[in-house]
């Protein structure tokens, strides 16, 4: 009898530990979410303070329309994004749009898949249109609309002046595409 005394004891013991260690588990998992908001909170914050920040050469690039956009990550409609390996970029100057960039998405009727074997987004284009506007205090809004290039219809660019720069291309027989990476002076 004096055994099975000690073993209920011992289970007794062993139950009331377990639920004071559940009990502050409950209470930690409580906490630990609240933490992580504030820790968040407080990130976000000071790092919304350096997307603030003017370059003035970039500013001066969006004025005279003489800048270059890098591609740093391509997000297809469907499909998953890719990081990009830098190399592709569109390069702006007042007479000349200088476009070199991937293109993978979905092909629709009408779209010239068998003759072309290079991505519909590599293109020189002398005869464009550029309408600019400062959306707000440091982000910027380009529409360029290539009239002698069939297969794109608008290449809409936003721009901020930290250097940070996001494109999405409209196409004619094609699923729109969007490039976000960063922006210089030429």
């Amino acid at each position: 009898m004096d055994g099975r005394f000690r073993c209920i004891e011992w289970l007794a013991y062993c139950t009331f530990f377990i639920k004071a260690i559940m009990k502050n588990l409950i209470v930690k998992s409580y906490l630990l979410p609240i933490l992580l908001i504030i820790i968040i909170g407080a990130y976000s914050c000071s790092s919304s303070n350096k997307v603030m920040s003017n370059n003035p050469d970039i500013m001066t690039a969006i004025d005279s329309n003489r800048w270059t956009f890098t591609v740093i990550q391509v997000q297809p409609q469907v499909g998953r994004s890719q990081i990009a390996n830098g190399s592709y970029s569109v390069i702006c100057a007042p007479n000349k749009l200088n476009s070199y960039l991937p293109y993978f998405g979905r092909a629709f009727a009408g779209a010239d898949v068998l003759n072309n074997t290079q991505s519909p987004l590599n293109f020189i284009s002398t005869n464009f249109t550029l309408n600019k506007q400062e959306v707000k205090a440091g982000r910027w809004s380009i529409i360029v609309t290539p009239t002698d290039q069939r297969q794109v219809q608008q290449m809409n660019f936003t721009f901020f002046t930290n250097g940070t720069a996001a494109l999405d291309v409209t196409m004619t027989n094609r699923s729109p595409i969007r490039f976000t990476g960063t922006v210089s002076s030429k």
